[in-house]
């Protein structure tokens, strides 16, 4: 998952290709959690709220440091995720919607670009409440824990695939100011600063 999103990053800061945008079939809404796993998303009536938020990822690998900006929709019917280049050219776009996922990616890059559902379903672990998670998470034995500013994600085997950290404790239907992804599994950081936190 971490290569798909990490040439997603390189690709917005030195795209070369024209702006035509290529729209996959619908698909539904589940998504790859680890090699040969998959879970189903929850709703996004089950946020708990509306926001319409600017976001910038950075994603730390391999010792290399690279910035997406996204711009994140969510509202009780559904979710939009759009990921630009660094000057402002829309690269992706997943949106959720009545229990199907349908992503849109630059023409032309099309094999290089990650499937957005990877990013989306990052953003959702993050913000969806925990609760909402649970019996999606609970068929293929994963499990998802939070204490205060504090979420752990564990597999089958209790082994801890992702850590989480907030400024802030988690509130029902919000996004926090900055959120810290931190896959254990794969050796990757996540870090994700919401511009207009209040904007919700």
């Amino acid at each position: 998952m971490i290569k798909r999103f990490a040439f997603l990053i390189i690709l917005a800061i030195s795209l070369m290709g024209c702006s035509t945008l290529l729209s996959t079939p619908e698909s539904d809404n589940r998504v790859e959690l680890a090699k040969g796993v998959s879970v189903t998303l929850p709703t996004p009536a089950e946020f708990g709220g509306s926001v319409s938020v600017s976001q910038l990822i950075n994603a730390d690998w391999e010792g290399e440091a690279h910035t997406l900006p996204v711009h994140l929709e969510i509202s009780s019917e559904r979710v939009v995720l759009v990921g630009f280049s660094a000057w402002g050219t829309r690269l992706i776009t997943a949106t959720y919607e009545k229990g199907r996922l349908e992503e849109d990616a630059l023409a032309g890059l099309g094999i290089v670009l990650p499937d957005s559902r990877q990013i989306l379903m990052n953003l959702m672990i993050t913000l969806w409440p925990v609760e909402a998670w649970a019996p999606h998470l609970k068929p293929i034995g994963w499990t998802l824990i939070e204490q205060d500013k504090h979420r752990i994600l564990r597999d089958a085997s209790g082994e801890t695939v992702v850590e989480i950290q907030y400024d802030e404790p988690f509130k029902l239907g919000t996004v926090p100011a900055f959120i810290q992804y931190e896959h254990k599994q794969q050796h990757y950081r996540i870090t994700i600063n919401t511009l207009s936190p209040n904007g919700r």
